[in-house]
């Protein structure tokens, strides 16, 4: 049992008192089950458990809803910190969620100082990535046990490499299989759209050629369609965040300003599928995949530009139907673009 100076006691008890608890607001005798220690006042609480180590604290905030409500994080940060520099104690605990998962399953974070409590566990750490992650190839985590690992840019766990830098080991296995798997399928999906877009820019100079009111709109959309692609391969081959985020940007503007004259396309070509013959029957059909494409693309850059991370749908945890929002969500990002 540690001692410490009933000075820090109390010290400990006037905080969480100015930060609005109160013996009388927590412990109502109607809400708490017949017991002599849950009938102590909140002050002695906070003085008795001022006396615990950290795996005793730990396992009282998870024995009872009212410790688990009372042990925070903070209290925890102020129990366990003298002169400003936290005991190593705290080195195997998650200041978020208060989990000790292990050394091996904790992240330093380097954003906070050297002498505070550093340690996140991998859940509450991968639920943190931004966009940065997206941009900045492969960036070096450290572990709590000393090692040094990277974010998989599939799932945003971190991945511990012990020493090892050969590439591989930046992906978790099954990550690398998801990965190539999800990146062919998008690559089909992208050669799909590129070629209806063409098909459609075809189709008007040639059997649409004198009605302009499918030609113009489909070599304008088509125009459009190729400054895409140029900006598309800009954003990824850029580092820079600012930069990053302004081309996204100009790909959603794009996506919306593509979307009129396909649908005008789509429109004028309803006149011409009655037509006799498959063709214009093959056009109309041409022209309204395409339309469709174009909307699914919105959405999806919509999405991206939102902020929404597509990894979301890999977090543990979610409920059913929160799960399926994601999924949904995911497939239409990934749809647009597949942001790792």
């Amino acid at each position: 049992m540690p001692s410490y100076a009933s000075s820090h006691e109390l010290s400990v008890y006037q905080i969480q008192k100015s930060q609005g608890h109160s013996s009388q607001s927590q412990l109502h005798p109607d809400a708490l089950p017949a017991s002599d220690l849950l009938s102590l006042p909140l002050e002695l609480h906070y003085l008795i458990l001022a006396y615990l180590d950290l795996d005793s604290l730990l396992q009282l905030r998870r024995a009872n809803r009212l410790y688990w409500d009372v042990i925070t994080p903070d209290l925890v940060r102020r129990l366990f910190t003298r002169g400003g520099r936290a005991s190593l104690v705290l080195a195997a605990c998650c200041y978020q969620c208060l989990c000790t998962p292990g050394l091996d399953r904790l992240v330093v974070d380097k954003t906070i100082d050297g002498s505070s409590w550093q340690s996140v566990c991998f859940r509450c750490w991968s639920n943190r990535i931004t966009v940065d992650y997206h941009i900045n190839p492969w960036p070096v985590i450290q572990i709590a046990n000393g090692d040094d690992g990277y974010i998989c840019h599939f799932c945003n766990w971190p991945v511990v490499t012990h020493g090892r830098d050969d590439g591989i080991n930046r992906l978790h296995a099954i990550c690398r299989s998801r990965r190539r798997l999800i990146l062919s399928l998008w690559v089909v999906m992208a050669v799909l759209q590129f070629g209806i877009g063409v098909l459609c820019a075809v189709l008007s100079w040639t059997h649409f050629k004198h009605q302009p009111g499918i030609m113009i709109p489909s070599s304008v959309d088509f125009a459009l369609a190729m400054i895409s692609v140029g900006v598309f391969i800009r954003r990824i081959c850029t580092n820079n965040e600012d930069k990053y985020r302004r081309l996204l940007f100009m790909e959603l503007i794009l996506t919306i300003l593509r979307i009129p004259p396909v649908a005008y396309s789509a429109r004028t070509t309803v006149a011409y599928r009655l037509s006799q013959g498959l063709l214009p029957r093959f056009g109309f059909g041409i022209f309204l995949i395409n339309l469709i494409f174009r909307v699914l693309d919105f959405i999806g850059h919509a999405l991206l530009n939102a902020g929404y991370d597509p990894r979301r749908f890999l977090q543990k945890g979610l409920s059913r139907r929160r799960k399926c929002l994601y999924g949904v969500m995911t497939f239409l990002v990934y749809f647009a673009y597949i942001p790792f």
